[in-house]
């Protein structure tokens, strides 16, 4: 996770930590590929179009998502570099290799400390 730091983590899980965002992300991931208009993505998720509109806007105020215009129209993508980042890096940091990386550092300690009693 080297370009994401702990702050820009928290911010993007914040974001995601309401539901309809979820669904938000979910539907234009899925099926999203070209993009999508608020009133797709109302129907494709059974939100009232006010509020896809209202978590739109802050889920592309974070850059989640993008904006084009298509035909006088918004259509929205997943910013899928982005959310790739996010939990690859977090499976990186705190997936199953956590386990791995702290049983090392318990036998590094545990060999410094044998090791120091020996002397």
């Amino acid at each position: 996770m080297a370009t994401l730091d702990i702050k820009h983590i928290a911010r993007f899980l914040g974001a995601l930590s309401i539901e309809e965002r979820v669904q938000i992300i979910t539907v234009l991931l899925t099926e999203g590929k070209d993009g999508l208009s608020t009133q797709d993505i109302a129907v494709r998720t059974e939100l009232g179009a006010s509020a896809v509109f209202k978590q739109l806007e802050a889920l592309a105020g974070i850059e989640l998502v993008f904006v084009k215009s298509v035909d006088n129209t918004k259509v929205y993508i997943p910013n899928t570099l982005l959310i790739d980042e996010l939990f690859e890096g977090l499976y990186q940091q705190y997936g199953p290799a956590i386990h791995a990386r702290l049983e090392q550092q318990e036998l590094e300690a545990l060999e410094e400390q044998s090791g120091q009693h020996q002397s």
